[in-house]
């Protein structure tokens, strides 16, 4: 979890602290520096090697600064040969791209957004889900970079709305649209990722041998070396991580409602764990809170996501997620039999027609919750590990024939969870306090308030 902020072509060094200030949160250290004509602030959080030099590293022709993690960055080294003076990922992306250009950025693994510079043209993109994101807004010749819109907005304070994304906002949650709800603040592009491999043919022990062997890999990559932690359910995905992975703490929330999980919770938990009921008076300590975090509205009520983080930053550093199960092992069967409209309209407010796949729907809302899970995390200067997105995981899955995957089948069968856990149904899941319409008016009319966008 890091923090970039620059400018490009004539940005003043007023501007570029401005937003670095507004962003401060995601590290524990912060430095400004230029190149050529690029002025850029970066906050740093060091996880990898908390003795490794400030960015940004240069070799070569090549500058880069990055937020993220390359989870084979020590895979990579190996395999072409690159020496790392330190240990550090950031270096390797920079012995990488002086060694291959732009040419093999599929190879790397792992969450990041990167900003590189080839003494001729800055280039900026984020790994393929979104896990990581930059915004960009050009204002005459000069454009800004941030890794969070509200490092925009505080340079660009008399910035419009854009009608069509707070219309998606209200009526899809922000799902449907790409668009931030601010005219002219855009997302740098993803690597490419398709959704949709060959379908291999593979015995159904076999495709489960070689999922246990990547999910393992995929543990192995993402497992922190510093104190972690577990965003901790009462189903299959989290507690997958907690059971393989062994984190130092467990965090789950529990409900005063038919909401709660808290018997799967114990069946799931490890380490040393907390628990948080949600209840009137974290409603009313949270829910502003969580609006000053999240500058990109997408997806539905968080404050439960905000309060359960702040929890955890008050014991490890980085946390995990189990984002991404329910996508890749079609994990939303209490949908998949509802019209996809029907899905799409959160409100109820408009009425639409689109024509996608609940698939495609779904990874549409993941890139949602990884926007939230980022902006709440970077508030607490904690960084999120995504073990169920690790690149060679994903394309193996995906290419599984559907039976395998329908409804977490092959999951399910490798979990090596409680059979309570492992034959739970699936619920569907809202915070207690609010419904999306209620959310979406409150989160636009507060987000309104903090930024005045005229």
């Amino acid at each position: 979890m890091c923090g970039i902020a620059l400018s490009i072509n004539n940005g003043l060094f007023s501007e570029v602290e401005d937003m670095g200030h507004a962003i401060k949160h995601r590290g524990i250290k912060h430095e400004i520096t230029q190149i050529d004509d690029i002025k850029a602030w970066f906050s740093w959080l060091p996880i990898v090697n908390q003795k490794a030099p400030m960015q940004p590293f240069t070799v070569g022709k090549w500058t880069v600064w990055m937020n993220g993690f390359i989870s084979n960055y020590k895979e990579l080294a190996e395999k072409y040969g690159i020496k790392l003076w330190t240990d550090c990922d950031t270096l390797l992306l920079a012995e990488f791209l002086n060694k291959f250009d732009l040419a093999r950025l599929n190879e790397l693994n792992g969450f990041f957004a990167i900003v590189a510079y080839d003494n001729d043209q800055v280039h900026a993109f984020t790994d393929r889900y979104g896990v990581k994101q930059l915004y960009k807004y050009t204002n005459g010749r000069t454009t800004y970079i941030a890794s969070e819109v509200k490092a925009l907005l505080k340079i660009m304070p008399t910035i419009k709305l854009n009608r069509l994304a707070v219309e998606d906002w209200e009526y899809s949650l922000g799902v449907m649209t790409d668009n931030t709800i601010y005219e002219g603040i855009t997302r740098v592009e993803c690597l490419p990722f398709i959704h949709h491999p060959t379908i291999i043919n593979i015995p159904y022990e076999d495709a489960k041998t070689e999922l246990i062997r990547l999910l393992k890999q995929s543990f192995v990559r993402n497992k922190a070396t510093i104190s972690d932690g577990v965003f901790l359910s009462g189903g299959i995905d989290s507690g997958i991580i907690a059971k393989w992975m062994q984190p130092d703490y467990s965090f789950s929330m529990d409900y005063l409602t038919d909401l709660s999980e808290l018997n799967n919770i114990k069946l799931n938990s490890t380490g040393i764990h907390h628990t948080m009921i949600c209840n009137d008076k974290l409603k009313e300590q949270f829910v502003q809170k969580t609006i000053q975090a999240i500058d990109d509205l997408k997806v539905g009520s968080c404050y439960t996501n905000f309060a359960l983080t702040e929890l955890a930053s008050k014991f490890c550093t980085v946390i995990y997620s189990g984002a991404g199960g329910d996508e890749l092992f079609y994990g939303y069967t209490h949908r998949y039999n509802k019209p996809i409209n029907d899905v799409i309209n959160r409100t109820g407010l408009l009425v639409e027609k689109y024509f996608i796949s609940h698939e495609e729907y779904d990874w549409r809302f993941l890139k949602g919750i990884l926007v939230v899970e980022d902006r709440i995390g970077g508030w607490h200067t904690m960084e999120t590990r995504y073990p169920f997105l690790d690149n060679d995981l994903v394309d193996f899955v995906l290419s599984l024939p559907k039976e395998y995957r329908y409804n977490k089948k092959i999951l399910r069968e490798v979990s090596g969870l409680h059979e309570e856990v492992v034959n739970g149904r699936k619920r569907g899941f809202s915070n207690p306090h609010f419904t999306n319409k209620e959310w979406t008016d409150f989160a636009l009319n507060e987000s309104c308030r903090l930024y005045h966008p005229i």
